[in-house]
């Protein structure tokens, strides 16, 4: 019976088997290299893309707050050019107020009384005289209360006199009659009391006088 040598078949086999293996493990490392990266590049390229997104949103930030800035400097303008607006019409209805306010105080002064000072600061009028009696007084702080203008009078102060009471005066003697004991007249304004007064202008009739103005001066714009 012959005999076959099987070796050098087999071992072919075996070589080509290992061949296979090989290739099939290169072949793997590979794809695993290209798939990582390719995962790399796809992570890298995102990360980029969301780098670039934040810059934008940085830069649209930036130009969000130089544009609030902005407004705000605008609205600050805004608002001053208002008040001054505002102080100027203000300016424009208060002119013809002082002129009817001592218009009034002029007309309302009781015949009892007389003034001997009047001080504006700001809305408060602050009156001194002397008056026959506190009823006087009275009656002057309700007057200026009546008024277009004024509100809110007060009495600061009342001061009575030292001074002897008012003595009506005796007929003049006879010549030759004439003694140094004798008593003098004395002046009814000696025995006044002495007051300081105090009243407010009125904020809505000088909103009022101020609009009125405003409207003239429109009209007469308009003709």
């Amino acid at each position: 019976m012959a005999k076959i040598n099987l070796l050098p078949w087999r071992q072919e086999l075996r070589e080509q088997r290992n061949r296979e293996f090989m290739t099939l493990v290169v072949a793997v490392l590979l794809l695993s290299l290209l798939g990582a990266f390719a995962a790399w590049s796809y992570y890298k390229n995102t990360l980029e893309n969301q780098q670039l997104a934040n810059e934008r949103i940085k830069q649209e930030n930036a130009n969000l707050d130089k544009a609030l800035k902005e407004i705000q400097t605008l609205e600050q303008q805004r608002d001053d050019i208002i008040a001054r607006m505002k102080v100027i019409q203000d300016l424009q209805g208060r002119r013809p107020v002082p002129v009817r306010i001592w218009e009034d105080i002029a007309r309302i002064i009781p015949a009892q009384m007389y003034l001997t000072s009047m001080k504006r600061e700001a809305d408060t009028i602050t009156f001194t005289g002397q008056a026959d009696n506190p009823n006087v007084i009275s009656t002057f702080m309700r007057s200026l209360d009546g008024t277009q203008w004024l509100e809110k009078s007060a009495v600061v102060s009342i001061q009575r006199p030292n001074a002897v009471a008012y003595q009506a005066p005796t007929p003049a003697p006879a010549a030759g009659n004439i003694s140094a004991s004798s008593t003098s007249a004395t002046l009814p304004e000696a025995n006044y009391v002495t007051f300081v007064v105090t009243t407010m202008v009125k904020q809505t009739d000088i909103a009022s006088a101020t609009a009125a103005s405003g409207v003239a001066a429109s009209a007469s714009k308009e003709k």
